[in-house]
This record gives C-alpha cells, sequence and structure tokens, in this order.
C-alpha cells in the first residue's frame, strides 16, 4: 500500500508522513529533553492569566465559513472564522450581540468578570471585550512547472527553453494568522467594534519572508439599518472568493479584488424576513498595498480616491446551513468602481528620460462585477462571479496588468469563477471549481512578458479531524498562455495542517 501511494499520490503522501513524524516524534523530544524550561514556561503563563484575568475556554470546531455570503450584511451576530481566509465581501466582522441585533440595550461587563466564553481568548477592560484567536499553519506545496510564486501560484512561468525540470517544493508557515476582535459597548444606539488580522507574511501576499502582514485593520459602528467602518477592508468590487487553501484565494486566475484602505457606507432594507437588499457605498485607496502591481513604472494615485458602489439582493427566508452556516437561499450582487492612477518613468538622471514616451501617464480605472450565491440544499451550492473593466491590476484583475509598458495605455480585459460546493457533514467540505481572466489581445505588448490568459482548474478539501486540528488539500490544473514568450500548464498540489487556538 505504501509503495502505491508512493508512487502515484508523491506529492500528497510522502509531505503528509513527514509532517505526521514530525508532530508526533521530534516535538515530543524536543519537550522531554528540555523539562525544566517547559515548567517554568507553564507557571509564568499561569501567573500572566491570573493577573490580566484571561478566560479560555473549549474551542467551537473549526469550520471554514463563506463569510463572503451576505449573511453578515444583516446578520449582527455574523463572526470571523480565525482559520478563514479573509473574505473580500464581508460586510461585518466583528461580533455582535443578540440583543444588540434586536435594539436591546447591552449591559457593560463587570471589570475583572469574563462572562461566558465562546471559545477564544477575552481580555476584559472598559466597556468592552477583546478577543484574541488564530492560527498555526504549516502548508506545502507542490508544483510540477515552476510558477509565480512558487509558495502561493498565481501563474505558471514559461518552461525552460533547455528542457529542464522545473518542478518546485515549499513548505512555509506564512498563512498562520493573529486575529483581535473587539466587541465594543453600544452608543446612542449605534453598535461598536473593531477587528485586526495578521499574517505571517512581509509586505505582501506574494512575499517569500516572515513578518507581519495586516489583511484587515478597521472600526465600524452599525445599528439594524445603517453601518459605517474606517480602515483597511476588502473591496467591494469583485467580492467572492472561492473555497481554496492559498491566501492568495485564486488571484489572477478569476478572482479580482483585494484590500485597500476605505471609507465605507453601508443601508440595509428588509421589508420582509424573505427580502433584504442592501446598498454599499466606499471611498477607497486607489493603490492595494496587499497586491503589487506588475509593472516596473512608479505607479500612485492620481490625487483623488476610488469610488465603489455595490447592490446586494437577498431572496428568501435565511434557513440554518451544513457547516455551521446561516444563509439565503439565494444572493446576488453588482458592483461598480471608477478611479484613476498615474504613473512616471524611473528616471535617476536626467540623462535617463525616454523623449519619445511621456514623463507622466494617467490611466482611467474602471470595472463592472456580478457575483451571486446560490444554496441547492442545505449541503450544496454554487459561488460565482465575473467581471469587465480596464487598468486593474491593483484589483488583481487582468493578470495584475495596468498598462501597456510600451505605449502605455490602459489595459482592458475580464475574468470571472465558477464553484460548485458540498458539505458531506460537519466536518468536512469538498470545492470543485474553474477560473479564467485575461486582458484583450491588442492591449498587450508585442514582445516582451505580457499574458494573455490564465485559468485554473482546482478542487480542494477541508477536514475537522478535531475541534482544534484541521488538515485540507487540494489540487489544481493551470494554463498561462504568453504573448510572446512560450505558453505552460502544470498541476499545484498543496497540503495543509492547522492548529486553531
Amino acid at each position: 500500500m505504501e509503495l502505491l501511494l508512493t508512487r502515484y499520490f508523491p506529492y500528497f503522501y510522502k509531505p503528509s508522513i513527514a509532517i505526521a513524524r514530525l508532530a508526533a516524534g521530534g516535538l515530543w523530544t524536543k519537550s522531554t529533553e528540555n523539562g525544566g524550561m517547559r515548567y517554568l514556561i507553564c507557571f509564568g503563563f499561569l501567573v500572566f492569566v491570573g493577573t490580566a484575568s484571561i478566560t479560555v475556554s473549549a474551542q467551537s470546531p473549526i469550520v471554514r465559513k463563506d463569510v463572503a455570503s451576505e449573511e453578515n450584511t444583516d446578520n449582527a451576530d455574523a463572526e470571523a472564522d480565525p482559520n478563514t481566509i479573509p473574505s473580500q465581501s464581508s460586510e461585518s466582522w466583528v461580533d455582535g450581540d443578540a440583543g444588540a441585533a434586536k435594539g436591546k440595550p447591552i449591559a457593560l461587563p463587570v471589570p475583572g468578570v469574563a462572562p461566558q466564553s465562546d471559545g477564544k481568548m477575552e481580555l476584559l477592560f472598559g466597556a468592552g471585550t477583546l478577543k484574541a484567536s488564530g492560527t498555526l499553519s504549516i502548508l506545502t506545496v507542490n508544483g510540477t512547472q515552476r510558477s509565480y510564486v512558487p509558495w502561493s501560484p498565481l501563474f505558471l512561468l514559461p518552461p525552460s527553453p533547455f528542457g529542464l525540470d522545473t518542478s518546485t517544493f515549499e513548505m512555509h508557515a506564512r498563512q498562520s494568522n493573529f486575529q483581535l476582535l473587539y466587541d465594543g459597548p453600544k452608543i446612542e444606539g449605534w453598535k461598536t467594534g473593531a477587528l485586526a488580522k495578521l499574517y505571517m507574511s512581509n509586505s505582501s501576499l506574494t512575499s517569500d519572508t516572515y513578518g507581519v502582514l495586516p489583511i484587515v485593520a478597521f472600526g465600524e459602528m452599525k445599528n439594524d439599518d445603517w453601518r459605517f467602518a474606517i480602515g483597511l477592508q476588502p473591496d467591494l468590487f469583485a467580492p467572492r472568493d472561492p473555497g481554496v487553501i492559498p491566501m492568495t484565494l485564486m488571484g489572477g486566475a478569476g478572482n479580482a479584488g483585494t484590500f485597500r484602505g476605505q471609507i465605507r457606507l453601508e443601508r440595509s432594507w428588509t421589508p420582509s424576513e424573505n427580502f433584504q437588499t442592501t446598498l454599499q457605498a466606499a471611498l477607497s485607496d486607489p493603490i492595494s498595498t496587499v497586491l503589487l502591481d506588475a509593472t516596473r513604472r512608479t505607479t500612485e494615485g492620481n490625487g483623488w480616491p476610488n469610488l465603489e458602489i455595490r447592490g446586494v439582493l437577498g431572496l428568501g427566508a435565511k434557513e440554518e446551513l451544513a457547516g455551521g452556516r446561516t444563509e439565503r437561499p439565494i444572493e446576488l450582487g453588482i458592483a461598480g468602481l471608477v478611479g484613476q492612477i498615474r504613473n512616471t518613468q524611473n528616471v535617476f538622471d536626467l540623462d535617463d528620460i525616454n523623449p519619445n514616451i511621456p514623463v507622466r501617464s494617467v490611466i482611467n480605472v474602471d470595472g463592472l462585477s456580478v457575483d451571486g450565491k446560490i444554496n441547492l440544499t442545505a449541503n450544496t451550492g454554487l459561488i460565482g462571479e465575473g467581471y469587465v473593466g480596464q487598468g486593474l491590476g491593483n484589483y488583481a484583475g487582468n493578470i495584475f496588468q495596468t498598462y501597456n509598458p510600451e505605449t502605455y495605455a490602459v489595459i482592458r480585459g475580464r475574468g470571472g469563477f465558477l464553484e460548485l460546493f458540498h458539505y458531506w457533514n460537519e466536518r468536512l467540505q469538498v470545492h470543485v471549481g474553474y477560473g479564467v481572466e485575461g486582458p484583450l489581445r491588442q492591449d498587450l505588448p508585442a514582445v516582451g512578458t505580457g499574458i494573455l490568459k490564465n485559468s485554473a482548474y482546482f478542487a480542494s478539501m477541508f477536514c475537522d479531524i478535531t475541534k482544534f486540528l484541521q488538515y485540507s488539500f487540494q489540487v489544481d490544473y493551470r494554463h498561462t498562455d504568453y504573448v510572446a514568450l512560450n505558453d505552460n500548464r502544470g498541476f499545484v498540489f498543496y497540503n495543509q495542517f492547522v492548529m486553531r487556538y
């Protein structure tokens, strides 16, 4: 059996066995050799717990919730799962109070006395509660062809011109994250809160070094009808996300949208339990701080914020669904985006100026996206998204290509993805889908590294082994077409173990 698994499933079997041996053997040996230090650390931790009035209780099961659903738009009880990659369409991340959702006053906590815990570490101070949670992740990524980037693939690089093997293997913990959730008091009928979520990656999602990368960090005020939020937030444009392992979320392969500084206002109408509509508007930073544009020139905003607007429609009464979800049967959304950016030649000396090209170019950015989710049954459903627009490199659109590096004209394009998901039970779920995107050929340079089309078939599985431990596996079949360079196609295999705290 081991011979068969090794031969036919090398990318799945070998990393899994290696990680299991490390957890079962190496970590135990390390702890037994340093028993005295272990006891000292435990004693110090207990002193810290008693002094800070922190309470820790049993964890809830690891459920990879699809927070992209509009349940968060009108559900004051919506809660962000620390194991979930931040969704681009999270309308509400802060834990709500059931009473607050119904307009009832919130009793202020007694200092030093913790209320019933919901499975997170809580620190009480002032008039609110600060909850800490997160995950520790180890992820292996095996590619039959070299990709950009090998540890979190976005697209495949051209094959070796000499026919050399370009397979890759990466193992990292940069998807480990830490989350702080502040549940604030109710002020004049407004519920307050804040969220910060950080990953162990440095500077961007494509970085190969460890550091601290904020994905979301914002504060909000809301009531039954209105919500106001400021800070680092998901885009309103192209907000849906597929159920995949890498935190790049199939960016560049059909899933546009990223995260940026934003001021957001929302208004919801719920005339009946079977119908709800929400209008969202935001002023946002023209440049994303999470994903970098593919061009090499200096790119910046043109003195004005981007404007994003989205309308959301929910049909049918909310239902309790598999995986701990509470959603409507049908959710539909449409979003628009307008803005401007400009780029400037990289000049280190006056002799570097090329008189044949403009020193500065202004790029008009605009786009239209549609998205939806349909729960066919309590266990099965569809998620889809599509977009069209120009200058969308900073929104992870058009394969990160914003303008032609030869003519500096804007690049137009389109893309989207479709996914089928199924929850076998409360512990096991699978996702299967396809994403594709590409700019118009006439907008790309005739030579160079321009990418004409990027697509990916994907299948992922998430299994909660215990309420503390989750194992996930994914396989992609990717195909990248270049304008001038050789096209490439290949498989990518992901194995991930996640411990939740």
